[in-house]
């Protein structure tokens, strides 16, 4: 497993940048989002899949267990539970709640994952890296806000087997050649 840090520098945000980024995801009206609690929402469904498409089919068919919420995606938990579910193995995540943009502009998301992941915003499919695969980062994906406020997410994350990780990463405007985790205050959630 490779050492992974907290930031990116502007040479490794250049060499992901060769990998591949996302098309921007178009502006949206950000949602009144009064009386937010911290954190995401998570519940567990279990069952083994290789791609989030699987997954989104299960989520049909599988009873979606709630776990306490989530206040930020910095979990590397290696063979020990998945994220705050009771499983280590065959655990699908599904994590809902908004994120606050507080700037115009583009802002560039990435995850560090093991296994797959799917970022959405609003009703748009950002980035996924979407199969079994061990740590690693994804490619950027993009979000253009017109509008600042808070915005609906939903993440879709697995753990097939082994071990697990799931760490969010943003670049909010005129923060260029950093990568920081999303911190816990720009997450939140209805809690109903």
């Amino acid at each position: 497993m490779r050492k992974i840090v907290s930031s990116w520098g502007p040479g490794v945000i250049a060499g992901v940048s060769l990998l591949g980024v996302a098309t921007a995801g178009l502006a949206q009206s950000p949602v009144s989002a009064d009386n937010l609690m911290p954190g995401l929402q998570v519940c567990y469904m279990d069952h083994f899949v290789r791609h989030i498409d699987e997954m989104i089919r299960q989520e049909k068919w599988k009873e979606c267990k709630p776990g306490e919420p989530l206040p930020q995606l910095n979990y590397r938990t290696g063979a020990g539970t998945v994220l705050t579910s009771n499983g280590n193995d065959g655990v699908m995540a599904r994590i809902t709640g908004f994120i606050h943009l507080d700037k115009t502009g583009s802002y560039k998301f990435a995850f560090e994952s093991n296994d797959g992941v799917r970022l959405e915003i609003g009703d748009q499919m950002i980035l996924e890296d979407p199969d079994v695969h061990s740590d690693r980062f994804s490619d950027f994906g993009s979000f253009d806000v017109s509008e600042p406020g808070w915005y609906p997410l939903t993440i879709r994350y697995f753990e097939r087997k082994s071990t697990s990780t799931l760490r969010f990463f943003w670049e909010p405007p005129g923060t260029e050649g950093t990568m920081p985790l999303v911190p816990a205050e720009a997450l939140g959630h209805s809690g109903s």
